[in-house]
């Protein structure tokens, strides 16, 4: 349950800033801003592009310096870009628009998940990392993401359409996950044939050593 809660913790900034900036920025900028309906997608596209290259350089950069330094990093990035990020989308500049969507979601929210990848599933032991990952993930998108579309445009109704509400959303989200990484054990050269959760290790990293009965014949 640890590594479950840890899972959630660590996916509220990353799935919640993807949603959020996939659809409530979008929403946003065309439906209050007034920009143009082929602006949005452009800038996600973009961001998409841009993503393609930082999630396997941010996953080259876990097995360097570690999971938890590099998703540390990804959610203080998005922690410092979401008031200047929300603030540059109410200018309703169209060149703004692109650049901060695509920063904002292709760098501040996939650097987080190429840490991801890897140190999701090496949280958990063998004997629960499909249940694991499964219900930290999936639990994660409904916290965070699922709902991300609905607190946005209440937030905007109660607010007069003010974007500062939707800065504080992000805010919150980044420090939950930002918090989570000094909680989460430091999976980097984990075994996966651990039969435990990384929470119960008796050494986390690379020097992670298991006994021999915990280990799955091969």
């Amino acid at each position: 349950m640890p590594s479950v809660l840890r899972g959630i913790g660590l996916r509220m900034a990353e799935n919640g800033g993807s949603y959020i900036f996939q659809t409530l920025g979008i929403s946003y900028v065309t439906t209050v801003v007034g920009v143009s309906k082929s602006i949005g997608p452009l800038a996600i596209a973009c961001g998409a592009a841009i993503g393609m290259l930082v999630i396997p350089f941010s996953g080259a950069l876990s097995d360097r310096f570690g999971r938890m330094r590099v998703y540390r990093f990804g959610a203080a990035l998005q922690l410092v870009l979401a008031v200047p990020s929300w603030w540059l989308l109410s200018l309703g500049n169209p060149y703004l628009v692109v650049a901060t969507l695509a920063v904002s979601y292709g760098i501040g929210v996939n650097v987080m998940l190429g840490a991801q990848c890897a140190a999701l599933p090496e949280l958990f032991g063998n004997r629960h990392r499909y249940i694991g990952v499964a219900v930290a993930r999936e639990t994660s998108a409904i916290l965070a993401g699922g709902i991300a579309p609905f607190v946005g445009a209440l937030l905007l109704s109660l607010m007069n359409n003010s974007w500062v509400p939707l800065a504080i959303y992000v805010l919150v989200l980044s420090v939950i996950s930002f918090a989570t990484t000094f909680v989460t054990p430091e999976t980097r050269g984990r075994d996966l044939g651990l039969a435990w959760d990384a929470m119960a290790d008796p050494v986390h990293g690379p020097d992670a050593v298991a006994p021999s009965k915990d280990r799955v014949d091969a």
